[in-house]
């Protein structure tokens, strides 16, 4: 009289099948493998090139012009090389491909910008619907719905 039909299964390799943990997983990827190629190239910020993905053990590296893609593919077997050594030992090999319309403005942003905070704003109701729910509440929530509910009102949030 078994209940169960299956063994358990190990949480991780239920997280694994996740397609967005895989994709998680390959942004990580990616995120490092540009980190590696900014150093090897002795760059601040890539603005010609980048990694797009990894696939079958392979990088693809797109660039934006194709005298930047002949110059990555005289280093070739040293960024293969960089990659295996620190970020991806199973790396069999790199892809460099041109493409004159490939974006990389998101690399490029001005760092005061990215610093400054959105400013934070609710609207009238959403501070009514917080007030009515202060009103029963516990009184550290209280207090603190409250205090969310004034950010309508163009208080500050601390």
């Amino acid at each position: 009289m078994a209940r169960y039909s299956r063994k358990p299964v190990d949480l991780m390799t239920l997280l694994q099948q996740n397609p967005v943990y895989q994709g998680q997983q390959q942004a990580d990827m990616v995120r490092h493998l540009n980190t590696e190629l900014m150093q090897i190239l002795q760059l601040e910020k890539l603005t010609f090139c980048k990694v797009n993905r990894v696939q079958a053990g392979r990088v693809q590296i797109m660039c934006s012009s194709a005298s930047w893609a002949m110059s990555l593919k005289m280093q070739k077997d040293d960024i293969l090389t960089k990659f295996r050594q620190n970020v991806l030992p199973e790396c069999m090999g790199i892809d460099i491909e041109v493409n004159p319309n490939l974006d990389l403005r998101y690399q490029t942003l001005a760092p005061a910008a990215a610093d400054e905070p959105a400013a934070r704003q609710i609207s009238e109701q959403a501070a009514g619907y917080l007030l009515a729910s202060a009103e029963n509440a516990d009184p550290i929530l209280a207090a603190k719905l409250r205090k969310l509910a004034a950010l309508a009102q163009g208080g500050k949030k601390s």
